[in-house]
Protein backbone atom coordinates (compact mmCIF):
# COMPACT_ATOMS: atom_id res chain seq x y z
CA UNK A 1 0.00 0.00 0.00
CA UNK A 2 1.17 3.48 -0.86
CA UNK A 3 0.30 6.73 -0.35
CA UNK A 4 1.48 9.98 -1.74
CA UNK A 5 0.32 13.26 -0.56
CA UNK A 6 -0.20 15.69 -3.42
CA UNK A 7 2.61 17.80 -4.80
CA UNK A 8 0.47 21.39 -4.60
CA UNK A 9 -0.62 20.90 -1.01
CA UNK A 10 3.24 19.31 -0.45
CA UNK A 11 3.92 23.34 -2.10
CA UNK A 12 1.73 25.05 -0.25
CA UNK A 13 2.51 23.59 3.12
CA UNK A 14 6.65 24.04 2.66
CA UNK A 15 5.93 27.64 1.37
CA UNK A 16 3.54 28.24 4.70
CA UNK A 17 6.48 27.17 6.79
CA UNK A 18 9.12 29.85 4.91
CA UNK A 19 6.44 32.52 5.32
CA UNK A 20 6.14 31.67 9.23
CA UNK A 21 9.71 31.68 9.44
CA UNK A 22 10.47 34.85 8.02
CA UNK A 23 7.63 36.52 9.86
CA UNK A 24 8.96 35.36 13.17
CA UNK A 25 12.50 36.23 12.57
CA UNK A 26 10.95 39.76 11.48
CA UNK A 27 9.41 39.92 14.82
CA UNK A 28 12.57 40.68 16.69
CA UNK A 29 12.52 38.59 19.30
CA UNK A 30 15.70 37.68 20.70
CA UNK A 31 14.92 34.32 21.88
CA UNK A 32 14.04 32.78 18.78
CA UNK A 33 16.07 31.01 16.68
CA UNK A 34 17.53 31.37 13.52
CA UNK A 35 18.47 27.87 13.30
CA UNK A 36 15.98 24.82 12.69
CA UNK A 37 14.33 22.28 10.37
CA UNK A 38 10.87 21.79 9.50
CA UNK A 39 9.73 18.34 8.07
CA UNK A 40 6.45 17.64 6.10
CA UNK A 41 5.30 13.80 5.34
CA UNK A 42 5.21 13.22 1.38
CA UNK A 43 4.55 9.80 1.28
CA UNK A 44 4.11 6.46 2.77
CA UNK A 45 4.79 3.28 1.50
CA UNK A 46 4.01 -0.04 2.94
CA UNK A 47 6.90 -3.02 2.14
CA UNK A 48 6.47 -6.87 1.93
CA UNK A 49 6.93 -7.41 5.95
CA UNK A 50 4.15 -5.02 6.63
CA UNK A 51 6.61 -2.42 7.51
CA UNK A 52 6.68 1.66 6.83
CA UNK A 53 8.83 3.98 4.70
CA UNK A 54 8.09 7.37 5.13
CA UNK A 55 9.30 10.27 2.62
CA UNK A 56 9.69 13.78 3.99
CA UNK A 57 10.43 16.96 2.86
CA UNK A 58 13.00 18.77 5.37
CA UNK A 59 12.81 22.87 4.98
CA UNK A 60 16.39 23.57 6.84
CA UNK A 61 16.75 27.40 8.22
CA UNK A 62 19.67 28.86 8.69
CA UNK A 63 21.89 32.65 9.39
CA UNK A 64 25.24 33.26 7.58
CA UNK A 65 27.50 36.53 9.11
CA UNK A 66 27.87 38.99 6.50
CA UNK A 67 31.50 39.82 6.67
CA UNK A 68 31.67 42.95 4.83
CA UNK A 69 29.18 45.01 6.17
CA UNK A 70 27.60 47.76 4.73
CA UNK A 71 26.25 50.66 6.97
CA UNK A 72 22.44 50.24 7.45
CA UNK A 73 22.46 46.73 5.77
CA UNK A 74 21.43 43.38 8.31
CA UNK A 75 24.65 41.82 9.66
CA UNK A 76 23.34 38.42 9.21
CA UNK A 77 21.64 36.88 6.01
CA UNK A 78 18.62 33.99 6.66
CA UNK A 79 18.60 31.13 4.33
CA UNK A 80 16.88 28.29 3.73
CA UNK A 81 17.81 24.78 1.79
CA UNK A 82 15.03 22.18 1.13
CA UNK A 83 15.67 18.38 0.97
CA UNK A 84 14.15 15.44 0.54
CA UNK A 85 14.27 12.16 2.81
CA UNK A 86 12.65 8.43 2.45
CA UNK A 87 13.15 6.71 6.32
CA UNK A 88 12.06 2.39 6.23
CA UNK A 89 11.00 1.95 9.49
CA UNK A 90 10.61 -1.31 9.88
CA UNK A 91 12.90 -3.64 12.35
CA UNK A 92 15.87 -5.05 10.84
CA UNK A 93 16.41 -2.78 7.94
CA UNK A 94 20.13 -3.15 6.01
CA UNK A 95 19.68 0.04 4.47
CA UNK A 96 16.73 2.37 6.13
CA UNK A 97 18.24 5.43 5.10
CA UNK A 98 18.00 7.69 1.54
CA UNK A 99 19.05 11.20 1.57
CA UNK A 100 18.93 13.13 -1.59
CA UNK A 101 21.09 15.95 -2.03
CA UNK A 102 19.60 19.50 -0.99
CA UNK A 103 18.63 21.94 -2.99
CA UNK A 104 20.71 25.66 -3.74
CA UNK A 105 20.61 27.81 -0.85
CA UNK A 106 17.96 30.59 -0.99
CA UNK A 107 17.68 33.72 1.03
CA UNK A 108 14.15 33.46 3.10
CA UNK A 109 13.26 37.08 1.89
CA UNK A 110 13.04 35.18 -1.61
CA UNK A 111 9.53 34.28 -2.99
CA UNK A 112 8.26 31.47 -0.93
CA UNK A 113 6.68 29.60 -3.34
CA UNK A 114 9.74 29.09 -6.02
CA UNK A 115 11.57 28.39 -3.08
CA UNK A 116 8.92 25.23 -2.35
CA UNK A 117 8.76 24.23 -5.72
CA UNK A 118 12.62 23.38 -6.04
CA UNK A 119 11.80 20.70 -3.79
CA UNK A 120 9.87 18.39 -6.08
CA UNK A 121 12.51 17.07 -8.17
CA UNK A 122 14.44 16.12 -4.55
CA UNK A 123 10.96 14.37 -3.38
CA UNK A 124 10.22 12.34 -6.48
CA UNK A 125 14.08 10.87 -6.13
CA UNK A 126 13.16 10.36 -2.81
CA UNK A 127 9.33 8.80 -3.32
CA UNK A 128 11.27 6.15 -6.30
CA UNK A 129 13.79 5.08 -3.68
CA UNK A 130 11.08 4.38 -1.39
CA UNK A 131 9.30 2.31 -3.73
CA UNK A 132 12.52 0.22 -5.17
CA UNK A 133 12.71 -0.37 -1.07
CA UNK A 134 9.47 -1.17 0.19
CA UNK A 135 8.88 -3.38 -3.07
CA UNK A 136 11.82 -5.65 -1.53
CA UNK A 137 12.14 -4.67 2.16
CA UNK A 138 11.24 -7.63 4.38
CA UNK A 139 12.28 -5.67 7.70
CA UNK A 140 8.95 -6.53 10.61
CA UNK A 141 7.61 -3.37 12.11
CA UNK A 142 8.43 -2.45 15.48
CA UNK A 143 5.41 -3.72 17.68
CA UNK A 144 6.80 -2.73 21.53
CA UNK A 145 7.27 0.73 21.88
Amino acid sequence: MSRTFADSRLVEAIADHIRFHRKVIASGNRYVSAFGTRSEAAGRFGTVGDSTVLVEVQVRFTEKYVYMHVPGAPRHEHRVQVGARAQCQGHGCIDPVHKTPDSAVFLLGDDADGTAETALPLVQKAREWAQAHAETCRAKPYTAR
